[in-house]
């Protein structure tokens, strides 16, 4: 024992003072804090030399896990890891669209518009060279016109047919034909003997060719909507010439129980006559559209400055495309460099707690608490001992300010 006014420091005892130069010794600090504070009298000086070497980790808690420390500091260099490839992944996706997507795209804006502009000199220079094949021109006309006169008889015929063919007098004139009439879809003959019905019958034809002609007309418009309205404008002919053609096969039906041939199990949907209609009207008139679409582009093809005019306006779409493509691209690197951004802030705060997790400050806090709490408890058993105890209450203090608030110094400058 030393007295109150010692300074000299006690040594660890044999089997400590060895691994306490050499490494780290687990014990109980606070019953090893009880000890030491015996030894040196609760001498304050010998207080924080025990501090410094706890503090140094030559002397740790039996509770301190290296196992666990060890863990948490391989997570901690796993997740930066892990963290520094993402954002190696990223950095080497955005050189990509900066170094080959952007600049591709841009070749490809700059050769539409050098062929724009070539166009437009050689339209000004007739160097535009025609595809229109006078041939091929002439055969749409003369098929178109044909198909035409046909469309107008035929909606003629199925009009009169389905509106003002006489059935009792039919029926009277038939004679050795009634078997052929009962099947006629079509009246030919009607539609050339003056009566008033004609007006109605050929204006009626002319009706019909018209709603079949409004799609096309649809489709040379402007309105975003175009192919909607032309679509609407089919199934509008279609449903009319579906009704035409019910209205000719419920005649037809009509006219054989008039004659007294027996067809109790007519359905329109089942009956050759209603597809017949539709086949020899409406899929002709289909197939007199796509001819009409055929001689006006022939037709075009004749006309050098508006083939320039159609080339110019398909690049002029492509070039939209690719600025669409370009501006995605430039989206695309911003959100990229906001994704580095965010990822170089996670590995800042990782590598502080790598930081944190090598120097364990909580762990080390602990420790000098709990030698702290040994050593008091050691002053506190006898009240001649009160000075070294206040003396050491001010050094622990002092000690654990000079420590901790230099650690929290260090992380900010970081």
């Amino acid at each position: 024992m030393q007295n109150n006014n010692s300074t000299e420091v006690k040594e660890l005892p044999e089997n400590q003072s060895n691994e306490a130069t050499t490494g780290s010794q687990k014990i109980r600090l606070s019953d090893y804090a009880f000890i030491q504070a015996g030894y040196n009298r609760g001498a304050a000086k010998s207080f924080v030399t025990h501090l410094e070497w706890i503090k140094e980790g030559h002397i740790a808690d039996e509770g301190f896990s290296e196992q666990e420390h060890t863990l948490r500091k391989k997570k901690i260099e796993n997740n930066i890891q892990t963290k520094d490839s993402e954002r190696f992944k990223v950095e080497g996706e955005k050189q990509t669209i900066i170094e080959i997507k952007i600049p591709s795209i841009q070749n490809i804006i700059n050769d539409i518009k050098d062929e724009i502009k070539q166009i437009k000199i050689d339209a000004i220079d007739k160097k535009i060279v025609s595809d229109y094949q006078g041939i091929r021109y002439w055969t749409y006309l003369i098929l178109l016109g044909m198909l035409s006169i046909y469309l107008i008889f035929f909606y003629a015929s199925t009009i009169n047919s389905a509106f003002f063919r006489n059935a009792n007098s039919l029926i009277a004139n038939a004679g050795t034909d009634i078997t052929m009439l009962l099947d006629s879809i079509f009246d030919p003959k009607g539609i050339f003997k003056l009566s008033a019905s004609l007006i109605f019958v050929y204006f009626g034809a002319f009706l019909f060719f018209a709603i079949g002609l409004l799609p096309h007309g649809m489709m040379m418009g402007k309105s975003k909507y175009k192919y909607w309205f032309a679509a609407l404008m089919v199934l509008g002919a279609f449903i009319a010439d579906s009704a035409l053609a019910y209205k000719i096969d419920k005649g037809l039906h009509d006219l054989k129980l008039m004659a007294g041939v027996p067809d109790n199990d007519w359905r329109f949907y089942s009956s050759i006559n209603f597809y017949l209609v539709l086949l020899f009207g409406f899929c002709a008139y289909l197939v007199w559209g796509q001819l009409y679409e055929m001689l006006l582009k022939e037709k075009d093809k004749k006309n050098t400055d508006l083939k320039a005019e159609l080339l110019i306006k398909e690049l002029k779409a492509t070039l939209k495309e690719q600025n669409v493509l370009l501006q995605e691209q430039q989206t695309k690197i911003k959100q990229l460099e906001s994704e580095i951004e965010i990822l170089k802030n996670e590995l800042d705060k990782l590598k502080k707690e790598l930081e944190s997790a090598m120097s364990n400050p909580d762990e080390l806090a602990r420790n000098l608490t709990s030698f702290y709490k040994g050593w008091q408890q050691y002053l506190m058993g006898s009240s001649e001992l009160e000075p070294e105890r206040k003396e050491c209450e001010i050094a622990f203090n002092e000690f654990m300010n000079k420590v901790f608030i230099k650690n929290t110094q260090i992380e900010n400058k970081n």
